[in-house]
């Protein structure tokens, strides 16, 4: 009897170390063949257009991460996406969401759970890690999972994703080379984060910014 096709999956993370033990770990898998990976967006777009992998596991804290997700699905059309990520916010969680995951877990959470959000995304389930359901829980016990009492909820994706990476004490000009965009271009979100967000100066927009990811890191 013929063993059954494996799905394909195509493993997307900035980080060598973690990059590898997701493929060590989805190889393992008797259902699973990892079919690439990639360091970055550009080159995970290139084997999405390529492999048409069935899932997707990225970290969306990689540059425009949350775009990416979104347009998965131009490349390969039948793709499901896992995050697998440091960001346990919940609004990073609901961005996510609403850009099409079907899956999200952080780094903190079991071996277990990445692996039931991966094997759930290849029959269409959702799935989260007990992080993000711990987080899910709080905004539901406080009212809802809607992010609009989050002062941060009034960013754009693109805006979110800058944020997070000055939380993280990356410059206007890192910044603009990790999303590959440029300098300018940094430079007028970072203005309109602060406008939104009604800070006054760069340094402290940059307190914010770490406060705001050093809370919510997950990893």
């Amino acid at each position: 009897m013929a063993n059954p096709k494996k799905s394909t999956v195509l493993i997307a993370d900035a980080e060598a170390v973690a990059r590898c033990g997701l493929v060590h770990l989805v190889s393992s898998h008797e259902a699973l063949r990892v079919c690439g990976e990639a360091d970055g967006l550009p080159g995970a777009r290139e084997l999405c257009a390529r492999l048409k992998p069935d899932i997707v596991v990225v970290d969306p804290a990689m540059g425009d991460g949350f775009a990416f997700i979104r347009d998965v699905r131009r490349w390969s059309v039948r793709a499901q996406v896992v995050a697998v990520t440091g960001l346990g916010d919940a609004l990073s969680v609901q961005r996510a969401f609403q850009a099409g995951v079907c899956g999200y877990v952080t780094r903190r959470d079991p071996v277990a759970a990445v692996m039931a959000a991966i094997v759930g995304a290849v029959r269409g389930e959702r799935h989260v890690g007990p992080r993000v359901e711990h987080v899910l829980l709080e905004r539901l016990a406080h009212g809802g999972v809607e992010m609009s009492g989050a002062a941060e909820a009034v960013l754009s994706n693109r805006e979110l994703e800058i944020f997070h990476l000055i939380g993280r004490g990356l410059g206007t000009r890192a910044v603009a080379e990790e999303l590959h965009v440029t300098v300018k271009t940094v430079e007028t979100h970072r203005q309109r984060i602060k406008e939104k967000l009604g800070i006054a100066s760069g340094p402290d927009l940059a307190r914010r910014a770490a406060l705001f990811h050093g809370a919510n890191a997950a990893g």
